[in-house]
């Protein structure tokens, strides 16, 4: 079984479960604020265009301040960090519940990203150093599954919640979660890092370069498909409980795609489930461009998740089997490039949308193509 083998450090099983809680806490609300752009819109009369800028609001900054977590990992404790983002998320997402303004909220928002983005550098950190290689593609699958199964129950939730409960609720949970890791996460890395911080000396390597330019592009690509979603089928005359079932789908499915691409990963290789991801992503966007029917929307949005976390996983672990003094600079990299990305691409391909959903999903799905096509190159070992 996987626990039997884990690294032997003390309370490592703690320490798993104490990242898996946090990733799922920072995740709760991140998939379902798509789906409730137009209720959020309309509490606050302002136009679903403008306040889907909340989507970016959040992802921009998390992005830029997760490059400040390889440093502070290899010069503080990783408990302090941990301990200290949790309340500071905890704090901004209750204040954005609260907000009555769109200002208020965008703000709130900001603070939120910043908080949040220790997380998955933190977890890939972690994962690389406690778990051996050839079970990282699992632990990373079960961290990930951890996010997508909250990001599920937040996005069923929004079907039936005030959409101010779904910041309030996260401001509880990550309270909860900061007692818990100031009591027991109990954690001294056995590597010994380099303290010098370089982001341009490791980006030399053309490996390197090249994945992140492939995460950059896909994740501009992939948001900006996502996080439209919710105003594409509200303009299908859907209801709300209509548009949340079906971006449940989306994360739901990517509850089975996380464990299922860590699988493929570690049985058939990185390229191989990333390349399989992307051609899944492809087809399912082509197919967003005639909603014929509610039932074929959610059976397309299903292959969309799967597809997405299948990619996801393997270019995650691909990150995590670079050399340990390395791993800390990736890690950040990674949800940097990912979500400061994404966030831009929410505001680029917004521009798009509002002249026509269907061009928008066709362009998007040509770029998402183009990747899977050149995915084993880019990602494979130079030889």
């Amino acid at each position: 079984m996987v626990k039997n083998k884990l690294v032997s450090v003390p309370n490592s099983k703690v320490i798993f479960a104490l990242l898996w809680l946090e990733g799922a806490v920072v995740s709760f609300n991140t998939a379902c604020v798509a789906a409730v752009i137009p209720a959020i819109a309309g509490d606050l009369h302002r136009s679903s265009f403008e306040i889907a800028r909340v989507i970016s609001l959040y992802m921009i900054p998390y992005g830029l301040a997760a490059l400040i977590y390889a440093p502070l990992v290899k010069r503080h404790s990783v408990k302090a960090i941990k301990t200290v983002c949790l309340l500071v998320f905890a704090l901004a997402s209750l204040i954005g519940g609260l907000s009555t303004s769109a200002l208020g909220l965008f703000s709130s928002r900001i603070f939120a990203g910043i908080a949040a983005s220790a997380t998955t550098p933190i977890a890939l950190i972690l994962t690389g150093e406690l778990a051996p290689k050839e079970i990282r593609g699992r632990m990373v699958g079960a961290f990930f599954s951890a996010t997508f199964i909250a990001a599920f129950a937040g996005v069923i939730l929004s079907a039936v919640l005030p959409w101010r409960m779904l910041f309030i609720l996260p401001a509880v949970f990550a309270l909860v979660n900061a007692v818990l890791v100031f009591l027991f996460f109990d954690f001294k890395s056995k590597v010994e890092y380099d303290y010098e911080v370089n982001y341009l000396h490791i980006i030399k390597e053309r490996r390197i370069v090249r994945i992140f330019i492939y995460i950059l592009i896909l994740s501009l690509a992939y948001h900006g498909i996502y996080n439209w979603l919710g105003v594409y089928f509200s303009s299908l005359q859907y209801t709300q409980a209509q548009v949340s079932l079906l971006l449940s789908l989306v994360v739901f499915s990517g509850i089975f795609g996380q464990p299922f691409g860590g699988w493929v990963t570690d049985k058939k290789g990185m390229g191989f489930a990333a390349t399989l991801g992307l051609a899944g992503l492809s087809l399912a966007t082509f197919l967003l461009i005639k909603p014929f029917s509610f039932v074929y929307l959610a059976i397309v949005l299903f292959i969309f998740g799967i597809a997405w976390t299948m990619n996801h996983n393997a270019v995650s672990t691909v990150l995590t089997d670079f050399p340990d003094k390395l791993r800390p600079e990736l890690a950040s990299l990674n949800s940097a490039v990912r979500f400061a990305s994404g966030g831009l691409g929410v505001g680029v391909a917004g521009i798009f949308m509002q002249q026509s959903f269907g061009l928008s999903f066709l362009g998007l799905g040509v770029i998402i193509l183009i990747l899977a096509i050149a995915s084993n190159k880019i990602l494979r070992e130079n030889r």
